[in-house]
């Protein structure tokens, strides 16, 4: 059981590192990390109960962070209720989480620092098994992989185990995560910066390397980064993809972390089979011309539907609107909000015939489309709330739209 005293908890809320620990307090509670080499994370919640945990946040940042150079590029941090909100507190913290840094040897802090999230288990790892930091140095991936096995191995295994499993040939690392046991997926895993290492970029690795098409083109690449894994995970997007496509796509400073290519890619494949679906699937030849046929696409899709369904009446609706939020009570007025709104809210004509879900059109603080959905106790909640192109609201708008449904009644 963890207990601190009133000195250690006097300065609440804010950062502070004393006593080789870490401690973060907030009105939601407390964590307090025990830094190198007991590597020991607890957190407690309103409750007062203390429990261990795993911080996936960023714990180990360079001395001298480059200037961050787009939204894209902002560092994975702390769980926003630990984030202050009082400008006078970024001192403190950055004074805390220096302190946490310097606990550690110096080779340890350089090979952990780049990986932008889930670096404790790295901590950990390199703590406990010699020729780890080399691993982080030479093949970050696979490093990265290692320290979090417990989402890439299925079967239990324990901290002991990995740590054998680190003294194997990289090949044998590998395998043991789910990776082919290849020098070629060796290779293609040290491709990827450390700074694009993800959990999810990974998977889609793996994902990727079971086609034989991917794995020869991930091997002539470059670079890497979690666009071009996601594209290369899924044989119909790999189909249409152009090589001047892909080179882009493993070039753009916007897909470092987020495979945005490949989720416009999807969005389109999707219209185009609405439209037909026996037709043949174009080549896309770049990253331009996929957003021009993503746009056309849609608005096709779109045009199709309308001249399908006609005008019809949907049900009654089961909240009552008001002069900010409207219900759709037509087809036709649900096509044209998807077209002023430039979403697939027309997809959901058939579920408010049935009854299981409606749509509103939100008007202040923000324009946004709004759906709400019947959960499993047969009650109302918002199923999706997005400004136009699936963008996100503000906390205002969300707020407002909680409100009002918190206030009107629901029919039976």
């Amino acid at each position: 059981m963890l207990v601190l005293s009133s000195e250690e908890v006097k300065d609440v809320p804010g950062f502070r590192f004393k006593n080789n620990k870490l401690y973060a307090f907030s009105k939601e509670g407390v964590m307090v990390l025990e830094a190198w080499p007991v590597l020991k994370a607890f957190r407690k919640g309103n409750d007062g109960a203390w429990e261990e945990f795993t911080p996936s946040f960023r714990l180990v940042q360079p001395n001298h962070p480059q200037k961050v150079k787009s939204q894209n590029d902002r560092e994975p941090d702390l769980p926003f209720d630990f984030i202050p909100a009082r400008p006078l507190l970024a001192d403190q913290r950055r004074r805390a989480f220096h302190g946490f840094r310097a606990s550690m040897p110096k080779e340890v802090a350089a090979a952990v620092e780049r990986f932008r999230s889930c670096q404790w288990g790295i901590l950990q790892l390199i703590r406990d098994s010699e020729g780890v930091v080399d691993l982080a140095r030479l093949n970050p991936a696979l490093a990265f992989a290692l320290g979090n096995f417990a989402r890439f191995i299925t079967k239990p295994a324990t901290v002991a185990k990995i740590s054998a499993i680190s003294k194997n040939r990289q090949r044998d690392i590998a395998g043991a995560l789910g990776f082919p046991n290849t020098e070629a997926a060796v290779k293609i895993l040290a491709k990827i910066p450390a700074e694009c290492v993800t959990v999810d970029c990974l998977v889609s690795l793996r994902h990727a390397l079971v086609f034989d098409k991917s794995t020869k083109i991930l091997s002539h690449m470059k670079k890497l980064n979690a666009g071009i894994l996601d594209l290369m995970a899924n044989p119909e997007f790999l189909e249409v993809s152009s090589p001047t496509l892909l080179e882009e796509v493993a070039a753009s400073a916007e897909e470092k972390y987020k495979a945005t290519t490949s989720e416009i890619l999807g969005s389109t494949l999707y219209h185009l089979r609405r439209i037909d679906p026996t037709g043949d699937k174009p080549i896309i030849p770049s990253i331009a011309k996929l957003h021009t046929l993503s746009r056309e696409a849609f608005l096709k899709d779109l045009d199709i539907q309308r001249r399908r369904s006609g005008n019809h009446n949907f049900p009654t609706p089961p909240l009552t609107g008001t002069c900010d939020i409207e219900p759709i009570l037509t087809t036709t007025e649900l096509v044209m909000e998807g077209e002023t709104q430039k979403n697939c809210v027309a997809d959901h004509s058939e579920r408010i015939f049935e009854g299981k879900n409606f749509i509103y059109r939100v008007l202040r603080p923000q324009r946004a489309t709004l759906s709400i959905v019947k959960d499993d106790a047969g009650n109302w909640q918002i199923g999706q709330l997005k400004c136009s192109s699936n963008t996100d609201v503000s906390p205002q708008t969300r707020m407002a739209v909680e409100s009002w449904m918190a206030e009107l009644p629901v029919s039976a």
